[in-house]
């Protein structure tokens, strides 16, 4: 037991970037969801809701859908270093200024009209804000660290969500505004936490660079339509168990493989994994008859695979090409809150149309596009460089044909890469989750096939 906990926080100090890092957009999730909470459990209390009527999430989402564009303006437009202070705090601040109104309400204020639907553009503003924050920095880690930071938030919001909302309305108000008050805290860290190679800033990609998303940007579109279309045709409840349930299954296979399997998790892994995901969600919800309850776990399921694949992709682009990663991480958000919307209006207007065919029609669009888009890299070559810089790519291949050169099996090459780069026997044991007899076992088997009897010897050979 004593081993086993010693090697689990060595395991924690070692990611505790990441781990912080998707804990602080675990919180951004959380404030981002809380209004919807909110508004729903007020009435329980004798406390007026915020907003009668289904749009009610729509204000939210058009503060989101405003506030991203209003923060790619000042960032590229007004401060291309994207260092300012201000910049850092805004999207904290508007959250907290727009959380104030519904603490007012529940101390049995009356804000009016005005003031209410002025706040849920506000926290949704913040929202948006953050998010674009949260994706600048995740494009400058490696992807694999990205799809870590992305599967540790969705836990992270699976834990959170229901202490912030399993107190009484006064309560929980407060500590979402704490939590939004110190986002930009946690922002701040990360970024200082991180090595910037570049003395200047990431540069946007501008029109000509977002044109070679353009088939992303479409199926981004199709799959946040089919969302809303076949959330709105289900009446999913939309609760926070469910909804957080959906988010944390295919959140923690992906985080188990990428963790076990490091920088070997590559593209090919999680295409496998989220599309069948997503196309489940989708088929699921509409053809198999199953439960609102357990439509909603799927739904969310496929929805967090969605953003598992559409971001590492974004952001390993922006790793890889050493630009920034906000632009087309925000052109996507914002794609996909208006896709899904004009989908939801779409099924609450009371037209004369067959519902289910356009649930079909729509769903069967979905999975065409993803094929079209994502399948063909399936069969592709397993290739290092789309996760890593050229540099590192570069030197990865020259370790590899050595490897192959000396006859090394899959477990040695990997081993043999961890040597190089100076990680002692415990290190090696920590990071691919095997004993240090097997370590030691691997190393005298590469040891033996470069002609060499001890570690000292291999690092000289190496330097030299």
């Amino acid at each position: 037991m004593d081993r086993f906990l010693e090697k689990l926080f060595a395991f924690i100090r070692k990611n505790a970037l990441i781990f912080y890092a998707g804990i602080g957009m675990g919180i951004y999730r959380c404030a981002h969801e809380w209004p919807l909470w909110f508004n729903a459990t007020v009435t329980q209390v004798g406390v007026p809701p915020l907003f009668v009527g289904e749009s009610f999430f729509l204000l939210v989402d058009v503060g989101k859908v405003v506030g991203l564009i209003v923060y790619l303006i000042l960032c590229y437009g007004f401060d291309k270093h994207r260092r300012s202070s201000v910049l850092l705090i805004l999207p904290s601040a508007l959250i907290v200024v727009g959380c104030l109104v519904p603490l007012g309400v529940v101390l049995g204020l009356d804000p009016g009209e005005t003031a209410i639907l002025a706040s849920l553009v506000l926290i949704g503003a913040g929202a948006g804000m953050l998010f674009g924050q949260w994706i600048e920095f995740c494009g400058c880690l490696p992807p694999v660290k990205v799809i870590q930071v992305f599967a540790i938030s969705f836990a992270a919001r699976f834990v959170l969500l229901p202490i912030i909302t399993g107190v009484d309305e006064l309560l929980s108000t407060l500590v979402i505004i704490c939590l939004a008050a110190t986002s930009f805290v946690q922002v701040s860290f990360c970024f200082s936490a991180i090595p910037i190679a570049e003395d200047r800033p990431r540069e946007g990609l501008g029109a000509k660079g977002l044109s070679g998303y353009g088939m992303l940007f479409l199926f981004v579109c199709v799959f946040a339509f089919a969302y809303g279309v076949g959330g709105s045709a289900t009446q999913l409840s939309h609760s926070t168990h469910e909804t957080g349930v959906g988010n944390l299954l295919p959140s923690l296979v992906i985080l188990i493989l990428a963790f076990k399997m490091g920088d070997r998790f590559d593209r090919t892994i999680l295409y496998a994994i989220a599309l069948p995901l997503m196309t489940v969600g989708l088929i699921g919800v509409e053809f198999l008859g199953i439960s609102l309850s357990f439509s909603q776990v799927m739904v969310s399921a496929a929805y967090s695979a969605f953003d598992l694949l559409v971001y590492t992709m974004v952001c390993s682009n922006a790793y890889r090409s050493r630009t920034s990663a906000m632009l087309p991480g925000s052109c996507i958000r914002i794609l996909a809150l208006i896709a899904a919307d004009l989908a939801i209006l779409l099924m609450h207007l009371n037209l004369s149309w067959n519902r289910g065919v356009l649930v079909t029609v729509t769903i069967l669009a979905t999975l065409a596009a993803g094929i079209a888009v994502f399948v063909p890299l399936l069969g592709s070559q397993r290739d290092y460089s789309r996760f890593q810089p050229e540099g590192e790519s570069a030197e990865r291949k020259r370790l590899e044909d050595i490897a192959a050169s000396r006859g090394l099996s899959a477990r040695e090459t990997t081993v043999f890469h961890l040597l190089v780069k100076g990680k002692s026997a415990t290190e090696i044991s920590e990071e691919l989750f095997i004993s240090n007899g097997a370590v030691r076992a691997h190393s005298s088997r590469i040891y033996d096939k470069f002609g060499v009897h001890s570690r000292k010897d291999f690092d000289a050979l190496f330097d030299r």
